[in-house]
């Protein structure tokens, strides 16, 4: 078998109810040689169990902490067993198609992206409604009256919402300014110039932050909607999974006291 090019590192999100799901897709659909890191922050004994069963089975490396973690400390705890030119976070709550990781890394060798997004969409219909197709994410200036500067984040999500049947021709690979968590490729060796994600973000918005980090280094984005993710949300939750959503709020909570 080829070395591996590329880690993927899952985390969760906001719950744990799709974590079989989602690793089920991700071995199904996954051609290209591959490490996976699987950081489990204080799921139910029943997923713990399924996990260690799955990371025996399939030999992949399994973190496990028996309290809660905010997802940029999940990815943080993954980040210095990285030792591929690519590392791919994904969120457990994410389903994946055919060649999804094959198109990620042609346009990145390809374009020499520092980050490749797929197209993300969203809900229990696979591929049916945009979540993300790229965007923009950058500081604007604005010269007040009195010589004061106020800067402020312009963030733009590129036809979210949109059917993908209406717009399919419209999607095409092109450059950005950001990706999101649900699922980014990333050249791995960012991390030398960056360093760890910042953990003082609870929010969801820890993406613009690390994107434009790199956008500050000279990094460059792009979205390749060859590749195709879906982004499953919670319809409801679980009682493990609202006393994590309790846990991080908590976090957040002291961060801001």
């Amino acid at each position: 078998m080829n070395k591996p090019q590329v880690t993927i590192v899952i985390s969760q999100r906001e719950r744990f109810s799709f974590t079989r799901e989602s690793l089920e897709s991700i071995y199904q659909h996954t051609t290209v040689p591959f490490k996976l890191i699987y950081v489990d922050a204080n799921s139910p004994q029943k997923i713990q169990k399924y996990l260690e069963e799955q990371s025996q089975e399939k030999n992949f490396q399994l973190v496990r902490r028996d309290y809660y973690l905010s997802p940029n400390q999940a990815r943080n705890l993954a980040i210095p067993h990285v030792d591929t030119e690519y590392l791919l976070f994904i969120d457990n709550d994410v389903l994946v198609s055919p060649n999804w990781l094959e198109s990620l890394l042609q346009c990145s060798e390809e374009t020499n992206a520092t980050v490749v997004c797929p197209l993300t969409c969203i809900g229990k219909n696979f591929g049916e409604v945009v979540h993300l197709a790229g965007g923009e994410a950058h500081i604007v200036e604005h010269v007040k009256d009195d010589g004061r500067i106020k800067r402020k984040v312009h963030e733009k999500h590129y036809f979210v919402n949109r059917k993908v049947a209406e717009i399919k021709e419209q999607l095409q690979r092109q450059k950005c300014e950001f990706a999101e968590f649900h699922c980014m490729l990333i050249k791995s060796d960012i991390f030398q110039k960056i360093g760890l994600l910042d953990e003082g973000f609870l929010s969801t918005r820890e993406h613009i932050d690390f994107c434009m980090t790199v956008n500050n280094t000279g990094g460059s984005f792009y979205c390749e909607p060859a590749s195709v993710v879906t982004y499953v949300p919670g319809l409801k939750w679980e009682l493990p999974e609202l006393s994590f959503l309790w846990c991080v709020g908590v976090m957040l909570g002291k961060l801001l006291a």
